[in-house]
């Protein structure tokens, strides 16, 4: 399949969110680039969390930024989330975790630890990601979702 610059960093991004694991478990039951499979209705509620939970997504997510070198060549400035979620039958646990559920507390710490400073291997013409910020995207008593933003530059 030939993908472009950004669809190939996200599905470079999706195996590694495979491979993360504590105490010797997977941490993502899902881990994939970013299909719209969590779903938010026009009341405010979540689909897809019960399905996939635990999962992290990739995905490419503007806005972007460029400058231009010293010799005049395109540097793009280029921004991906990794959103990850949970779900739990007790309020709160989704977020925080417990013995039994890895929670979005946990998993964010490992997806940083993961990313930063983190590049896609050969064949990119980037430099490495860099972790940027989080932006909570569904914070609800039995689900949690959290947007976690990296920045790379690509140098055309």
């Amino acid at each position: 399949m030939d993908l472009g610059f950004t669809s190939r960093i996200e599905e470079a991004i999706a195996a590694k969110l495979a491979t993360i694991t504590t105490g010797g478990k997977k941490v993502f039951k899902i881990a994939d680039t970013w299909k719209h499979q969590i779903k938010v209705d026009q009341a405010g509620g979540v689909q897809g969390f019960q399905q996939f939970a635990p999962f992290g997504f990739a995905k490419f997510s503007p806005p972007t930024d460029s400058t231009r070198e010293g010799d005049g060549v395109l540097n793009q400035r280029l921004r991906f989330a990794i959103f990850i979620g949970q779900t739990s039958k007790e309020a709160g646990i989704a977020r925080i975790g417990d013995a039994n559920h890895i929670g979005v507390s946990l998993m964010r710490d490992l997806v940083i630890a993961a990313f930063d400073s983190w590049h896609p291997g050969e064949g990119f013409n980037c430099n490495e990601l860099k972790y940027l910020d989080e932006v909570v995207e569904v914070d609800e008593p039995f689900n949690y979702g959290l947007d976690i933003l990296f920045i790379a530059d690509w140098i055309a």
